[in-house]
């Protein structure tokens, strides 16, 4: 290529980018304000596809490049701090397939068919990996870990790292009392796990790299047990807890 086709090329492809990102621009300008909700800092892709009116978002709120957002009879509701990978699906509703003699195309939704559209909830502070697939009636839990390329089917625990077709918890992030201790710091005290939900999550211990792999089983069991009860501790006393 020559040099003074080469530097038309240089300059058509500035023009071209500065033209795509000002459309971007003033794309988001004219929908934002289409969210049914919307915290602070909050950053979309404009080029995603959303069915606006039905999608709740906190503050702190990234949802990544290019994503499918879609619940036209239920609602998805996103908590603070989370952030979508490139390409990520969430769909709150289904489709009825179960109608004989008729194509699911033009299958009709009726009275005891709001199963189908039950919406999709995901906590704070939760990051979901690229292209990962979130469907109806699915709660993500606050803090969880959603793996690229994963497809949740049934609702992810609290603070667990989730992966695979359909997707499963692989781990925790911590053990139950590092957990604990990270709910202390971060929020006020009506606004952290119970006790009870804290030892929902021991089940899950087992896959926590927590050090006890090494061992046996009457080791691990005592060492949950005081974990847990540690834990149970941390969450139950307000008065280590800061002012928030």
């Amino acid at each position: 290529m020559s040099r003074p086709l080469r530097h038309t090329a240089v300059v058509f492809d500035g023009l071209w980018s500065a033209a795509r990102r000002t459309r971007r621009a003033l794309r988001g300008y004219a929908t934002v304000d289409r969210f049914a909700a919307r915290g602070t800092g909050f950053t979309f892709d404009p080029d995603g596809v959303y069915t606006y009116e039905t999608i709740e978002v906190g503050s702190g709120v990234d949802l990544g490049y290019r994503p499918i957002l879609i619940a036209a009879r239920s609602r998805i509701r996103i908590g603070d701090h989370v952030m979508f990978g490139p390409e990520v699906t969430v769909r709150g509703g289904n489709h009825k397939v179960d109608q004989v003699g008729v194509p699911m195309t033009a299958a009709a939704k009726g009275a005891g068919d709001d199963d189908l559209d039950r919406g999709v909830t995901i906590g704070d502070d939760v990051w979901v990996g690229t292209r990962a697939v979130i469907l109806s009636g699915v709660t993500v839990g606050r803090g969880a870990v959603v793996g690229a390329g994963a497809v949740v089917t049934r609702s992810v625990p609290p603070y667990a790292i989730v992966a695979g077709n359909p997707a499963r918890v692989i781990r925790l992030r911590w053990p139950v009392g590092t957990i604990a201790e990270h709910e202390r710091r971060l929020y006020p005290p009506d606004r952290r796990l119970t006790p009870a939900e804290l030892a929902a999550l021991t089940r899950f211990d087992g896959t926590a790299e927590a050090g006890s792999a090494a061992d046996d089983g009457a080791g691990r069991s005592s060492g949950r047990r005081e974990q847990m009860a540690s834990a149970t501790q941390a969450a139950g006393d307000s008065s280590q807890c800061p002012d928030m």
